[in-house]
């Protein structure tokens, strides 16, 4: 989840919580508003502070203290959000059968001061722990805790509570202030009928909805549908066997795996020291890694191995060889001597399986067809990662989805498709290509009835190889930014190619307008340090693009 995802998925959550926490009227309720007829909407606000403090308190607990049972929630978030929503049916009809002013208390307490306010309200609200099984159900209901919620949004998603409990008191005292002369103890029954009626609409919906899941998750379950987000996986071997990350995915047929993975041990020409079980050393040069996947009697490895130490350094290039294998059969090899980082950089992987066959791909800059439409007929219930003697591996973002005909995915990924921004931004840094890196839209003079600027673009400017045919060209690719005509924009979309002239700096354009459309029309680009200049100038139109990552040495 992203960083605004995540927050603006705290923050609705967050306050709505701390509303339906705040709002029943029981004997703070009573209190808050009693002190509110009688010495004025600050006392009654003070209070109301006190309650809200005291709820965040039984927040604060019942977070962290479901923190630490956070993969027995995700493994049962269906039947955990079920009992919640029957929590919160017990409530509402508590709530609604209730009447609040049987529970009235005359409070005796004549100019109390704003902190004696808040520590009444605190104390009479904290008495009750009971509040703690509503906030269950309720975190339960709103699926508040999550595995991949940062530390920074839970703090986003605390705030609002509190912030959404203030503003129930700020206006629970405020009405009762305006309407003082007009309020009676039947309208809080009125209210609590209200809001235990709004609390059971939310706990059948929750019951719905987890019956669904538990449901769906029901009729997928032969076909292993379960989803495997990781954070970062170090694998170190220092012995002399075999080393193995295995995980259980439950029986996929066809599944959909990403990751990013850094060799972290393959400096070229340099060897790795490890230790058999007796003590005796040996040395490993570019210890190979791989990904097994199968059921335990038929094993399919892809296998990624350097070559260096040449005996010839003139005509030598490091190259890097992915081989694909059934058990002990070869079933197909690749060794690649571009679009990788060859040694200890970042590169992205993608193995698909889906009828029975496989594709993977890879690359630093952008994915590349290493093996395509292999066959297999294999159902897979593991996989895992192994490392050579010697080797280091660091594995992040490792997504793995089942392919059904609920989660058919996506089969439009071609040769062009761009690996994850960090993953670029990785690459970019190592770059000594000046052109090559991500341009945001700085200005531009655009006529648009011809030349549609569609938003703040950026995008991501890529040579486009070694080889003769296009040799100086560079690939661009949209990444973000699109106003106009969202839709026709997914990251990795082609933007344009640069080609070279006889004049340094200067490039040929082809560039696909926001309408999706190319322009026909002559398109001249120069660069100087760090500002890309394209000119169209049938339609009296310029751009201007910065260089926004990494930026250039001056």
């Amino acid at each position: 989840m992203g960083l605004l995802e995540g927050l603006l998925y705290m923050l609705w959550r967050g306050v709505a919580i701390g509303v339906i926490i705040s709002a029943p009227m029981g004997p703070v309720g009573i209190l808050c508003i009693q002190r509110t007829l009688e010495k004025g909407r600050r006392t009654g606000f003070y209070t109301g502070v006190g309650a809200a403090l005291s709820d965040l308190v039984y927040c604060l607990l019942t977070g962290f203290g479901l923190s630490f049972i956070e993969e027995f929630l995700e493994r049962n978030s269906n039947v955990i959000q079920l009992f919640g929503s029957i929590v919160l049916i017990g409530f509402g009809i508590y709530l609604f059968r209730t009447n609040p002013s049987k529970k009235l208390k005359r409070p005796s307490e004549k100019g109390i001061p704003a902190g004696k306010n808040i520590l009444s309200g605190f104390l009479f609200t904290f008495s009750n722990p009971l509040i703690i099984f509503l906030i269950i159900g309720l975190f339960a209901r709103f699926n508040f805790l999550l595995p991949e919620i940062k530390i920074y949004h839970y703090l986003l998603g605390f705030v609002s509570i509190i912030g959404g409990a203030l503003a129930w008191w700020w206006i629970v005292t405020y009405s009762v202030d305006k309407v003082r002369a007009h309020f009676n103890l039947r309208s809080m029954w009125l209210i609590n009928k209200i809001i235990g009626s709004v609390i059971l609409l939310f706990a059948i919906v929750g019951i719905f909805n987890a019956a669904m899941g538990i449901a769906n998750a029901a009729e997928r379950a032969p076909s292993g549908s379960s989803v495997y987000m990781g954070d970062i996986i170090n694998i170190s071997n220092n012995g002399s066997g075999i080393k193995c990350n295995s995980l259980d995915i439950g029986g996929m047929r066809d599944f959909d795996m990403k990751f990013r993975i850094r060799n972290l041990r393959n400096a070229e020409n340099k060897r790795y020291k490890f230790e058999d079980s007796s003590g005796t050393s040996g040395y490993n040069l570019h210890p190979c890694w791989g990904v097994n996947f199968g059921n335990g009697d038929t094993m399919v490895s892809v296998s990624v191995k350097t070559a260096s130490n040449p005996l010839d350094a003139l005509t030598y290039e490091p190259s890097i060889t992915h081989t694909l294998r059934r058990g002990d059969e070869i079933l197909a090899d690749c060794a690649s001597t571009a679009g990788f980082n060859i040694f200890e950089g970042l590169n992205a992987y993608r193995i698909r399986v889906k009828d029975g066959k496989l594709t993977i791909w890879g690359g630093n800059r952008e994915y590349k067809v290493i093996f395509t439409d292999v066959k297999l007929d294999n159902v897979f219930d593991e996989f895992s990662f192994f490392v050579e003697p010697g080797g280091e591996i660091q594995i992040e973002h490792l997504d793995i989805k089942t392919l059904d005909s609920d989660n058919p995915g996506d089969d439009s990924i071609e040769e062009s498709e761009l690996p994850d921004i960090e993953t670029l931004k990785e690459t970019f840094r190592h770059s000594k290509d000046g052109i090559e890196g991500l341009w945001g839209l700085l200005d531009y003079s655009a006529d648009d009835s011809y030349l549609k600027v569609g938003g703040e673009y950026t995008v991501a400017i890529i040579a486009a190889g070694n080889d003769v045919e296009n040799a100086g060209e560079y690939n661009i690719y949209y990444v973000s930014g699109a106003i106009k005509y969202p839709s026709k924009w997914e990251y990795g979309s082609v933007k344009g190619l640069l080609k070279p002239t006889m004049f340094p700096n200067l490039y040929n354009m082809k560039w696909v307008s926001a309408n999706g459309n190319e322009i026909k029309k002559s398109i001249k680009v120069e660069f100087d340090t760090r500002d890309m200049l394209i000119n169209v100038p049938e339609y009296s139109s310029t751009l201007r693009f910065r260089k926004i990552y990494p930026e250039n040495k001056e």
